[in-house]
């Protein structure tokens, strides 16, 4: 069964038991770090840092960093595109594209549905270009002070 990346340093205390919306790793095509990013149901948006150059998942030194929030408008879109998605093949697609992989992992009814897309998303799988655009229109700025 596929799972979620294990480490919870760096989550705010009410993320370390919940599961996202949606973990995305994107697997680059030759070498070079994963990078995981994942969403919470209240729109939270964290990255996991990698100390070093270090290509596998749950290594010790890794680190959730808040980077910011994801409207309630962004979060509403990408729940209606997750629930398409329990319909989706598991199976992997594949593209002449050689730009890597993303791996999508959704928590859906107790179990996490995990979909690979090579290369360029093609047909049915085009939906995560979805909720990449939702992420990246929907963030809001920290404020700082």
């Amino acid at each position: 069964m596929p799972l979620l990346v294990k480490n919870t340093k760096g989550l705010k205390p009410q993320h370390q038991a919940e599961a996202p919306l949606f973990e995305k790793t994107y697997v680059p095509p030759s070498f070079g770090n994963h990078l995981v990013s994942r969403v919470y149901a209240d729109g939270s948006l964290y990255y996991l840092s990698h100390s070093g150059e270090s290509s596998c998942l749950n290594d010790a030194d890794e680190k959730w960093n808040y980077i910011s929030s994801v409207s309630e408008k962004g979060v509403l879109g990408i729940r209606v595109i997750l629930e398409k998605c329990r319909n989706l093949p598991i199976a992997a697609s594949t593209s002449a594209n050689a730009s890597g992989a993303v791996i999508w992992k959704i928590p859906l009814e107790g179990r996490i549905q995990k979909i690979e897309v090579f290369g360029v998303p093609e047909g049915d799988l085009k939906i995560f270009n979805e909720i990449d655009l939702l992420v990246n229109t929907n963030i809001q700025t920290i404020p700082r002070g």
